[in-house]
């Protein structure tokens, strides 16, 4: 598919606008109504632009936890998270060969250690604000952070947010974004869909006043008198720039298809340097669900069920099928110097009919169809021998799709080994070769213990000596990409002078993340977009209108 064009800075010189307001806030998901709504609240009229036909972008199918450290509920109860404790575990996931707890940065540099500690300091009271507009929230208390267990860092539990729904139901990204949608609409804040932007307007200053948008009625201009705010996401659906940045490490992702990379390629225009474009917030994915472009797709977030495997293409384990899914991502990029290949590319999830009876359904991107479910992405073989012949037809069919990558000539004799393996960690209750199932994070993404598991470790049970065998095809895949111009902690976009482009904002996956490699916790995405869009409206509204 072809990559909407964006355009070079356009002077506004004696222009027309056919759409005006004080902030200018394009993207209508999360982080655009956030800053909208902080916006309003101090007084300045808002336009919101959507490129989509719809609102909500990716969070429309997210979990929605918020990464919120120190936060009111942890307050309550006596919980003390302290800032330096806080910084260090952020720093440790971030940059791990870079971490120095003697340093003042931790390692990082300043530019990340400084929006790191503006989280720290003010994600409270955005959530408290986010709270005072309405929008409940809850806190599940025995959350772990995804690496708590580590010695060298103090990482409490609580640190984790969830929407609240009216009927005492805990809600997700659909059920907050249409609270956030209905906050928006109450205060009678304009939202266009089908509303791109494709450039940005500047005046002779070359201050940023404005975008060229593209609408289903043709172009128009709008103006942002004071700021024009950039939520519209990373780019995920670029397929020229994710070859380009990330060198075809990954087959795609689940963000919202509008995800195309629209904010940085206006910012490469203005002359604005982009950092971090080589990383992304990682999980694997379902490969035939990416490849028939399945909107309500999600990565694999956690790997059902106890009697299952995951190998790679020569039938070996290759992984801890129950770690975090960005680390399980990281194992597939894993690279053989002797045969120059990524031999973990694609993975094999292996599951029995035991597996496949008790843990159906698709919580956290799981692939387990129950009865009556689209199990399409599913191959089926009464014996291990027929579902290697059954998966190395399919992967056939694939062909450039699956990067032509076919199981090796002795898949099925490693496989049978594999599991052979596997089933003697599950009844001893060790994994001796991925320590399976010792982390705080593992137990809880595993969630209740099959009834009939009696084995030492619960998120371990042999797998069966007879068939059928299912399986399914994995593939390294984006929630969204970390690059993009940086930002300060007022959410200003960085130039390539080292200073603020002035009238210009970014939130979110639009601008470069601090996060590095590490994926830190659940909700670290929506507990920064929402603390720094109550940064960025706070700063914005005190622009000087132009």
């Amino acid at each position: 598919m072809a990559n909407p064009e964006v355009r070079v800075p356009e002077l506004a010189d004696d222009l027309s606008w056919d759409l005006e307001a004080d902030l200018l806030i394009v993207g209508g998901s999360i982080a655009g109504f956030t800053t909208a709504l902080h916006a309003h609240e101090l007084g300045a009229s808002v336009i919101v632009l959507e490129k989509a036909p719809q609102i909500g972008g990716t969070a429309r199918k997210a979990v929605a936890g918020m990464w919120v450290p120190n936060n009111r509920f942890m307050q309550e109860a006596g919980v003390d998270d302290r800032k330096e404790d806080a910084l260090a575990y952020l720093a440790r996931m971030a940059r791990p060969l870079l971490f120095d707890p003697s340093d003042p940065c931790f390692g990082l540099v300043r530019w990340e250690y400084e929006l790191f500690e503006a989280l720290y300091d003010n994600a409270d009271t955005a959530f408290r604000a986010l709270e005072a507009f309405g929008v409940e929230l809850e806190q599940d208390a025995d959350f772990p952070d995804y690496h708590m267990h580590l010695p060298e860092v103090n990482a409490p539990r609580g640190r984790e947010l969830f929407p609240h729904n009216p009927d005492g139901s805990r809600g997700n990204g659909a059920t907050f974004v249409a609270r956030l949608a209905e906050l928006v609409a109450e205060r009678e804040i304009p939202v266009h869909l089908q509303h791109r932007a494709a450039g940005v307007i500047i005046n002779d200053n070359g201050r940023v006043v404005g975008a060229r948008v593209e609408t289903p009625d043709g172009e128009i201009a709008a103006r942002g008198r004071k700021a024009v705010v950039f939520c519209s996401g990373g780019f995920t659906h670029n397929e020229e720039m994710r070859r380009y940045y990330l060198g075809g490490r990954f087959v795609g992702g689940c963000a919202a298809f509008t995800n195309e990379g629209d904010f940085h390629r206006i910012a490469q225009r203005m002359g604005i340097p982009l950092v971090h474009m080589d990383a992304a917030y990682m999980a694997p994915l379902v490969l035939e669900k990416m490849l028939n472009r399945d909107p309500e797709m999600m990565g694999v977030f956690a790997v059902p069920g106890d009697s299952l495997i995951i190998v790679n293409k020569f039938g070996r384990r290759a992984v801890n099928e129950k770690a975090p899914y960005q680390d399980r991502t990281m194992q597939m990029l894993s690279w053989d110097p002797h045969d120059a290949e990524y031999p973990n590319f694609l993975m094999f999830a292996i599951w029995d009919q035991r597996a496949a009876a008790r843990f159906p359904g698709g919580f956290l991107g799981a692939f387990i169809p129950g009865p009556g479910e689209d199990a399409s992405h599913v191959v089926r073989g009464d014996t291990l021998e027929e579902l290697a012949a059954s998966l190395d037809e399919r992967l056939g069919k694939l062909g450039d799709s699956a990067r032509n990558i076919r199981l090796h000539e002795d898949f099925t004799d490693s496989l049978r080994g594999a599991i052979e393996r596997f089933n003697g960690f599950a009844r001893s209750g060790v994994d001796n070769d991925f320590r399976r199932g010792e982390t705080p994070i593992e137990i809880t993404f595993h969630g209740p213990v099959a009834e009939d598991n009696h084995c030492p470790s619960g998120l371990m049970f042999p797998l069966a000596d007879q068939g059928p065998y299912y399986a399914t095809i994995l593939a390294p895949g984006t929630l969204d990409t970390k690059g993009g111009p940086r930002v300060n902690t007022a959410g200003q976009v960085v130039g390539a002078d080292e200073r603020p482009v002035p009238g210009l904002y970014a939130v979110g996956n639009s601008s470069a993340a601090p996060t590095g490699q590490g994926y830190i916790s659940g909700g670290m995405t929506f507990g920064p977009i929402i603390t720094f869009s109550y940064l960025a409206a706070n700063a914005a509204v005190h622009e000087p209108s132009k």
